[in-house]
């Protein structure tokens, strides 16, 4: 083999970083040692000293460079421009990098958003304005997603205008223009936060972020600190914690969202560790407390027998829950009941003698509060209050407005102002001014054609403008007094301008807020438009409010201008409490005098349109003596019950429930508590098959409001993923300019809706449990023990949770051990359930379009996974079905993060897929996570470099395939083939040997590498191979003199076979003397060269029946007669006790021997094999070892029956139940023996699966 050589520090090789630091300063390299400076790795010259001269210089000099180059960055960040000019020109500070992430100084400008700074630095002449960051990402990315999601083209146009480069790609394949156009692709804030100067440490929480804490962050959002985290900055390495903590964060919120609604069997499916069963919120109540507060019983008695240590567990204040019994309630039989069943489950009595009734109101009244933040299902909407001042100006502004002309300026100067809720208010105010209102309409209805105008300007569609386009539209500015005419002049759209100044020609000279005509801003582009429009007679002497002229502009080329932007409006809200929600909610419904007047007189269409408007609970304590009132009170309760069940199916996305539960048209109307229609189920849950189905089949319920006035589209529009939603919901009649009772249409919430999609919380939190494919359980005995308590607690949730997780198998055959009504139903349609998630995922692999539409009718079955944690999107990505993928996308988003067996999501086998990055791309566009880690602690993006390391084709092997896979293990596991191939890419040459030298060379056969280094000792292996094997194979055939001859370095001499054995433990096994004098004398440091298993050939001699001569000439040699093995026992141990026979493990030789030659006459030459560690344990697991016997008769059939025992292929359920529940952990333990070849695998098996379950303990118990 050859050895790599030690380099010395010279011209042609140097081995480090620090040797090339001091050859530079040994050979006078400034340019280097700045460069180093320069991207903020000054710290490595430090104490640094040199005998060049001009080095020295630089040494000199260098804290004053560090400190300059430290004002620099700071002053960029901050927006200091006095500070940048005084700091630019000394030496190359402009060529500075941040420390932490290479951004340039003028990659800092722009990412902080100051354009003056961007200005000045792109003047200089050694700024690099194409300068990558470590995420390859150049200024123009930056700027680009400034321009997208601020509509701000400044930075953006300055650098074009400089010639920065429009086609550079980052790491994930995007070019500037990706993210100007989806600007969601990045996150900002984030970006901004990275990009910081000076760094600084942050506070412990920051710390426990860069240190990647996670239990602690857990712990910190169970106790209900999430508010303290959420707005932190994550550095690139702990991103991914961001999305673990929120599901987290949003998974406790559910839990007492479930309390509040008396969502029993959500409750039930979320509280599936005692964790939860603990989290607190952010008043510091835990799950209990909340069940205690608001008489939850049933709540109360489940907590207290799942979790009995809840009993104990105080809130922020310190109080356990029996303290809430007498403070929140007065109803004796109320206390008495819940004092019952607390005392009972062993709480400790509370005295409230010495509690004041002051205080006790006191409590109550801010319990009420808090309770009042989360009463309304919607989450905390944030409301304006009506009463707020009105302002006197605004208002005579309005009044004295003709509201017979359709002129708009006044409102469009509001609009600009940032005061466009005084115009609603002002409304409000005068609701019977009939003219005001039909003016406002009027007003609205030109705005929102002014918007789609400006949309298909921007889309270059000349044919939607000549037919939309007419006076009244010509004319209407937008908030920053832009008119169409000025938005086709900033888009450089010539054949439009040239349109409306021909048609328009009246209109032309229109100025915006900056009093500038859409003249103005043609007069610095480099193009006829300006010449266009002075032909048309618009006027170039016309002042600006800074006092320049058109024509003044078009001789200043390099003067940048652009339209005001406008203010933003003061935030002046408050948080509703619970009486302002339910007076918000409530203000509709019928008086309780006019109920009773409906019941006296037999109304039953009105009572019942009060049942549908979701306010039959005003029904229930009511009786009548009208017969036909009488009659509808009775049915009431089956009544109510009929419309919860259908909401209930509408939000699992149950079609055929829908269909059969929907048996008249009323019903499709039907509302539940908070007014929320099925439709609205539908979306906020999701189900978008079940949104088609109903509009499809009840257009007229596309405009149902709830009791906030808003309508489907209202929520649709909140949602940032919800364009094809709204598109949908247009379609079939969504009307964009329904106001709901706070004065705002739907669009309103496309930039408002922060919170207003809230109400899908608990359904959220059940999918994100689906999406992480995770049990949360170490061992299979703890899995067992909860499907027990699920089937009798009759937690179908979690039932459905384990078999939509691939693990139906644990259910079978349990019916009979159930008592639980809904438990004994799941368990009767479990085999159907079963066959539909298996033909799922056949249609997927056979790309079967329809049946895959057909089969995912709900958002559950489409993250639905196989026995390899796959789901549906998961395996058309792998089965490269992109049209069966694309389907899954747009209509179930949410499984774009689902997570497989290996934590990779979709995106990570998108990332593999070799197609240009179409997929990938389409996926994040879709909200794919891109800082989701695989088990290999590797994000997505790093597969698109390095593809190979995924093997798809291998993934798309049936599962008789896949597990014959596995059994004969042709391939190295993908976690070490991912490491070799990182060894491989980085020149690793050390890992390398020792993988050749451990005897698992035959992993690395057929490699190759771009690095020529690497490529040669790859050339060299199987040479390298053969002499190794040949060394062993003479050792066994005692052919001494060829020992000798090929035996020449010690490299050699410690080279380990597939059983990890050395060439001296070969010898002992096969008792050749002549051979282990000669290693002994001649390669002394084999002596204590241990195996696998930390067995030395001391330990091997020790093992010899020879009398005790072998340990007589290791120990003469010096070999350590005290060595311990992995099971801690020194030599002496085997000498007095018969552990492992050598006779055995030369009969494991002689059967892998002819398993390996038979297997290539079988099957050919195979590349990338590594031998199975089943080939070494069959002589070990057998407590008496056979006698070799040299009839061929004899050797035939043990050949037989080891290749019989070994290709037995598990396809029954009790074999697929095996496969799918231990064979992960198994496989794991085997691929340690595959790479470590142990001498008695059983044992090191036993102690390795030993070893896991502990560490699992270790994590287990400082995690959830």
């Amino acid at each position: 083999m050859k050895t790599p050589l030690k380099r010395e520090i010279s011209v042609k090789g140097i081995t480090n970083e620090t040797n090339y630091i001091n050859y530079w300063l040994l050979s006078g390299e400034i340019n280097k040692l700045e460069n180093l400076v320069l991207r903020g790795e000054a710290h490595l010259l430090d104490g640094k000293e040199s005998s060049n001269i001009r080095s020295r210089e630089f040494l000199r000099t260098l804290p004053e460079y560090k400190r300059k180059i430290s004002k620099l960055l700071e002053a960029i960040c901050i927006g200091d421009l006095e500070a940048v000019q005084e700091h630019i020109g000394y030496k190359k500070c402009v060529q500075a990098r941040h420390p932490f992430t290479m951004c340039s100084t003028l990659a800092l400008a722009v990412i902080h958003n100051h354009p003056k700074i961007v200005m000045l630095l792109l003047t200089h002449p050694l700024i690099a304005i194409n300068a990558k960051d470590v995420e390859s990402r150049v200024p123009l990315h930056y700027a680009a997603a400034i321009y997208g999601m601020e509509n701000d083209s400044t930075i953006y146009d300055m650098l074009i205008d400089h010639m920065a480069n429009e086609s550079i790609l980052d790491a994930e394949g995007y070019a500037p223009d990706n993210y100007k156009k989806v600007p969601d692709l990045i996150d900002m804030k984030q970006i901004r936060g990275l990009n910081r100067y000076p760094i600084t440490n942050g506070d412990e929480i920051d710390r426990l972020i860069t240190d990647r804490n996670a239990p602690q962050l857990e712990e910190m959002v169970l106790n209900g600190e999430w508010h303290k985290i959420e707005n932190r900055i994550f550095p690139p390495g702990s991103r991914d914690l961001v999305r673990m903590l929120k599901e987290l964060f949003m998974r406790g919120e559910a839990i007492h969202q479930s309390i509040i609604d008396n969502d029993i069997q959500t409750f039930k499916q979320l509280v599936d560790s005692y964790q939860m069963a603990i989290f607190q919120n952010v008043e510091g109540q835990t799950p209990l407390h909340m069940a205690v507060i608001l008489n939850r019983e049933e709540f109360i008695q489940y907590l207290l027998m799942i979790y009995p240590k809840c009993i104990s567990v105080e809130n922020k204040d310190g109080r356990t829950a029996m303290h809430f019994v007498h403070i929140c309630h007065e109803k004796p039989d109320v206390i008495e009941s819940l004092e019952s069943i607390l005392l009972s489950s062993g709480a400790e009595p509370q005295d409230t003698a010495d509690i004041s009734p002051n205080s006790i109101k006191l409590e109550r009244k801010m319990i009420s509060q808090q309770l009042g933040r989360r009463s309304n299902s919607l989450g905390e909407e944030i409301i304006e209050d009506d009463k707020e001042t009105i302002s006197p100006e605004i208002e005579q502004r309005i009044l004295s407005i003709n509201f017979n002309k359709r002129q708009y300026r006044v409102l469009e100067n509001i609009n600009y102002e940032g005061k466009s809720d005084q115009i609603w208010k002002i409304v409000k105010k005068h609701i019977n001014n009939e003219n005001l209102i039909k003016y406002i309409h009027n007003y609205r209805l030109v705005q929102n054609r002014l918007n789609n105008a400006i949309k298909a300007i921007e889309d270059n569609d000349i044919r939607k403008i000549r037919s939309m386009v007419d006076e009244e539209l010509v004319q209407a500015r937008d908030n920053r007094g832009l008119t169409l005419l000025h938005h086709a002049v900033l888009n450089e759209k010539h054949e439009i301008v040239e349109f409306i100044a021909n048609n328009f020609s009246k209109f032309i000279n229109t100025v915006d807020q900056a009093g500038r005509s859409a003249v103005h801003y043609a007069a610095i582009q480099q193009n006829a438009i300006f010449d266009t429009l002075l032909e048309k007679g618009a006027a170039i002497d016309v002042r600006d409010k800074d006092g320049f002229t058109a024509n003044y502009y078009r001789g200043k080329g390099e003067r940048i201008i652009k339209p005001l932007s406008p203010k933003k409006p003061p935030i002046l809200h408050r948080k509703t409490t619970l009486d302002d929600v339910q007076h918000i909610i409530d203000n509709d419904a019928p008086s309780s005098l006019q109920i009773d007047e409906w019941l006296n007189k037999g109304n039953v269409t009105a009572l019942e349109q009060v049942v549908l408007d979701g306010r039959g609970h005003l029904l229930i304590e009511k009786s009548s003596i009208n017969t036909l009132s009488q009659e509808f009170l009775q049915g009431l309760s089956p009544y109510m019950a009929k419309i919860s069940t259908i909401h209930k199916a509408v939000e699992e996305g149950d079609i055929r429930r829908v269909k059969s539960l929907i048996d008249r048209p009323q019903l499709a109307t039907a509302r539940d508590r908070f007014g929320m229609s099925v439709l609205h189920k539908a979306l906020l849950h999701g189900q978008t098959n079940t949104v088609r189905y109903l509009l499809a089949k009840y257009p007229q319920i596309v405009n149902l409001t709830d009791y906030c006035g808003r309508t489907c589209l209202h929520y649709a529009a909140a949602d940032p993923n919800g364009d094809h939603m709204i598109k949908l919901l247009q379609k079939y009649g969504g009307d964009a300019f329904i106001e709901d009772k706070f004065g705002h249409t739907p669009f309103y919430y496309r930039t408002h809706g922060k919170k207003l999609n809230v109400r899908s919380l608990k359904d959220n939190a059940v999918i994100n449990q689906l999406i992480t494919g995770q049990l949360n359980r170490p061992l299979l005995q703890d899995l067992e023990e909860d499907i027990s308590d699920w089937i009798h607690t009759g937690n179908v949730g979690k039932l459905e949770e384990l078999v939509l997780n691939g693990y139906a198998e644990l259910l079978l055959g349990r019916t009979s051990q159930v008592s639980d009504a809904d438990s004994i139903t799941f368990l009767e349609v479990l085999p159907q359930y079963q066959a539909k998630i298996n033909s799922i995922h056949k249609a997927v692999e056979q790309g079967n379009l329809r049946a895959v539409k057909l089969l995912t009718d709900r958002k559950k079955l489409a993250l639905c996974r196989d026995c390899n944690g796959l789901t549906p999107l998961h395996k058309a990505i792998v089965f490269n079905r992109i049209d069966i993928a694309k389907y899954l996308l747009r209509n179930y988003p949410q499984t774009v993060n689902a997570m497989d067996q290996n934590k990779r999501t979709p995106l990570h086998y998108s990332a593999a897929m070799r197609d240009g990055g179409y997929i990938y791309k389409l996926m994040r566009k879709v909200g794919a996570d891109p800082n989701i880690f695989d088990c290999n602690g590797r994000p997505a993006k790093y597969y698109l470099r390095y593809p190979g390391e995924i093997d798809l084709d291998r993934m798309r092997m049936d599962t008789k395939e896949a597990l014959k896979q596995v059994l004969h293990n042709r391939v190295a596991p993908s976690y070490l083939e991912s490491n070799i191939q990182q060894w491989i890419r980085e020149s690793n040459i050390p890992k390398l040997e020792q993988l050749v030298l451990s005897g698992c060379g035959d992993l690395l056969v057929n490699k190759t590498s771009t690095n020529p280094e690497t490529q040669l000792f790859l050339e060299e292996l199987p040479q390298v191979l053969d002499t190794i094997e040949n060394i062993h194979k003479a050792i066994k055939e005692g052919d001494t003199d060829k020992v000798k001859t090929i035996m020449t370095t010690k490299k050699l001499a410690l080279a380990r076979d597939k059983n990890g054995c050395t060439s001296l433990h070969t010898a002992i096994i096969y008792e050749k003397t002549d051979i282990i004098r000669f290693i002994a004398s001649t390669f002394p440091s084999v002596l204590n060269a241990p195996d696998y298993n930390k067995r030395t050939p001391m330990h091997y001699a020790a093992a010899a029946k020879d009398g005790g001569h072998y340990l007589k000439i290791l120990t003469k040699a010096g070999a350590d007669p005290m060595a311990v093995d992995n099971e801690g026992r020194t030599p002496d141990y085997y000498r007095r006790n018969t552990v492992f026979d050598l006779k055995m493990l030369k009969e494991r030789d002689h059967e892998n021997d002819i398993f390996d030659e038979e297997l290539i006459i079988d099957s050919g030459p195979q590349v990338d094999e590594a031998p199975s560690p089943e080939y070494f344990s069959e002589g070990s697991s057998q407590p008496v070892s056979p006698k070799i016997d040299d009839d061929d008769d004899i050797d035939k059939q043990r050949y037989e029956k080891f290749i019989h025992e070994r290709m037995e292929i598990p396809t029954s359920d009790n074999g697929l139940y095996l496969a799918r529940t231990v064979a992960p952990i198994l496989t794991k333990a085997l691929a340690e023996v595959l790479l470590k070849r142990p001498a008695d695998p059983i044992s090191f098996i036993s102690e390795w699966l030993i070893k896991y379950n502990n560490e699992v303990d270790e994590m287990t118990s400082g995690s959830i």
